[in-house]
């Protein structure tokens, strides 16, 4: 009988499984940290979190002209990070949905896919980018390999924590979108 893991393993003997969920945190941060310091306003996240720096507590141009980043992660990066998180997080997990079983592995590439692919039809604000799709689908592809390879952080998703965990990956993503 498979013995349930939960979403709570860092209080677990595990280091790896620590490891592995502390990076994800880490990833997850960086990302955000780039979106804001090196995103203008027209990304809904910004938009978002400018009502809390009003006050320009934090100079944003003083920090990045410190430490320049190339075009590709400023834009391309951090989409490719939030992919490789969400990836990592629904590795070898599932739903029912009747009786159809689907692995919720694709999701985060699909979603990112589908995202560009939006752009790139103009159903969305946003500009298509070819580095973008490379950085989606390079990025899951590499945490779809590393968690073939590796304990998965198998999530039950019966609890509150990792639906939130699940819910906010994806919202992330949302604000990620432009909103010109």
């Amino acid at each position: 009988m498979q013995q349930k893991r939960s979403i709570l393993f860092l209080k677990s003997s595990n280091n790896i499984l620590s490891f592995k969920f502390l990076s994800l945190i880490l990833l997850s941060i960086l990302a955000a940290a780039i979106y804001f310091l090196y995103r203008d306003n027209t990304i809904i996240f910004n938009q978002i979190l400018s009502t809390f720096n009003s006050d320009n507590l934090l100079n944003k141009r003083d920090l990045v002209s410190t430490f320049p980043l190339p075009n590709w992660a400023i834009y391309s990066l951090p989409g490719g990070i939030w992919v490789f998180v969400l990836t990592s997080l629904l590795s070898q997990n599932h739903i029912y949905i009747k009786k159809a079983r689907l692995p919720l592995d694709y999701l985060p590439i699909t979603y990112g896919f589908a995202l560009e692919l939006s752009q790139f039809l103009h159903f969305t604000d946003g500009t298509f980018d070819y580095i973008d799709l490379l950085f989606t689908i390079g990025c899951g592809v590499i945490a779809l390999a590393i968690n073939r390879y590796q304990q998965s952080l198998a999530l039950n998703w019966q609890t509150s924590t990792a639906r939130f965990i699940l819910i906010s990956g994806f919202l992330v993503l949302i604000l990620s979108d432009v909103n010109k």
